[in-house]
């Protein structure tokens, strides 16, 4: 049986060493997120940044969930033209790339342009959560096509600091900031890998039961821990806007991974 409470104990110490006066969490009023904020104002008064089109999920969970924490919240309403600017950017600056790869960049982008306008250059984020606690749709998939799971999981874990995390460090060194992935942490990583798969998995409809556990030990606002999994690039709506570019022939062919494509 997994000990929360110990898993919990770990969770508190990462983000206990993640936290410095000048923190901002990335924050989508989701269950990662909004756990991280709740322990993170144990340790200082972190701000919150949101980044999303008008009207997007991301914006309002984050606007409900943020004014429960009575945490400083700024909201960043991005418009479809900034996005295309941001993605062919960093595109560029990231030499290359699949759209799906890329696109992520942009949210984080616009969240750590308005941290350090707010003079906060140490950034959390959630990055992590799915792998160990069996978050993505796909994995789910994995499991009806015999799949090994549990290998799955820990090639996409080992592969995170060269892969998403990697394009996440790229925009905020532009910003002079570091991130930290309280998830990440070795400790508490390798417990919850330790344990059965069985306990680390819930089913498609309901994931992550086991993080929800660990956020209800630290009182996260009910309406996160319900919350269901949203990838930023799809709750801030910047996947839509980019798919649209793409079909209008707004974004460069190698932009929209049409080269990646053939190369396969």
């Amino acid at each position: 049986m997994a000990d929360v409470k110990k898993l919990s104990e770990l969770f508190f110490n990462s983000v206990k060493h993640s936290c410095n006066t000048s923190t901002a969490i990335l924050f989508s009023g989701g269950l990662d997120s909004s756990l991280i904020a709740t322990v993170a104002k144990n340790f200082c008064s972190p701000l919150l940044v949101t980044a999303g089109l008008e009207g997007s999920s991301d914006l309002e969970a984050a606007t409900l969930v943020g004014e429960k924490l009575g945490l400083d919240h700024v909201k960043v309403v991005m418009d479809e033209k900034e996005i295309i600017r941001v993605y062919n950017k960093w595109y560029r600056l990231a030499r290359g790339g699949q759209l799906n790869k890329i696109e992520l960049m942009v949210p984080v982008f616009a969240c750590c342009q308005q941290a350090a306008k707010k003079g906060r250059w140490n950034v959390l984020l959630g990055s992590g959560a799915e792998e160990l606690f069996v978050g993505y749709d796909r994995y789910f998939d994995y499991l009806q096509q015999k799949k090994d799971l549990k290998k799955i999981l820990e090639d996409e874990l080992l592969k995170l600091p060269t892969g998403d995390c990697a394009a996440t460090d790229m925009v905020a060194r532009s910003f002079g900031m570091t991130v930290k992935y309280p998830f990440l942490n070795a400790q508490f990583a390798q417990e919850v890998q330790a344990l059965p798969m069985k306990e680390r998995i819930g089913t498609r409809e309901n994931k992550k039961p086991l993080l929800r556990k660990i956020a209800a030990e630290f009182g996260v606002p009910t309406l996160a821990v319900e919350r269901k999994k949203v990838a930023m690039q799809y709750g801030s709506g910047v996947h839509k806007v980019l798919m649209r570019a793409k079909k209008a022939g707004l974004l460069e062919p190698e932009l929209s991974g049409e080269k990646e494509e053939k190369k396969k």
